[in-house]
């Protein structure tokens, strides 16, 4: 299944994980240097002077190796429930060109809500590959 939207030129936006397409309401993609922020610990103090030098030191723990600092989240309607840790490759078409075209992914989390009058819904996050 796709979605067809009328507004903000996601109109033919679908979101398709291996063989599966998926109805969806919500996109975020978030692209992240996971070392952007390991090199130094920042450990200035109120008695540094204007003017002074930022004091660091240097981080006693590496970062994850596993982490890509890239994630796709997205919000779909329909009944099915994605499994943690599972991986594919993942494509996202707006508007009739490839945003993301069969990219690796892992799922981090999943979520599926059944309410009294409403539509089942689903949410996952994927963490996907550096290309």
């Amino acid at each position: 299944m796709s979605i067809t939207t009328p507004h903000g030129g996601t109109a033919g936006t679908t979101l398709q994980l291996g063989a599966a397409f998926f109805t969806v309401t919500n996109i975020v993609i978030q692209f992240n240097d996971p070392t952007a922020d390991q090199e130094k610990i920042d450990v200035s103090h109120l008695g540094l002077t204007i003017g002074a030098s930022i004091a660091t030191l240097d981080r006693p723990l590496q970062g994850s190796t596993t982490d890509t600092g890239r994630t796709i989240q997205f919000d779909y309607l329909g009944r099915t429930l994605i499994a943690d840790a599972s991986t594919g490759t993942c494509t996202i078409i707006v508007a009739g060109t490839a945003m993301v075209s069969a990219i690796a992914y892992t799922v981090n989390a999943s979520t599926l809500t059944l309410a009294t009058n409403d539509a089942i819904r689903g949410q996952a996050t994927l963490r996907i590959a550096r290309a």
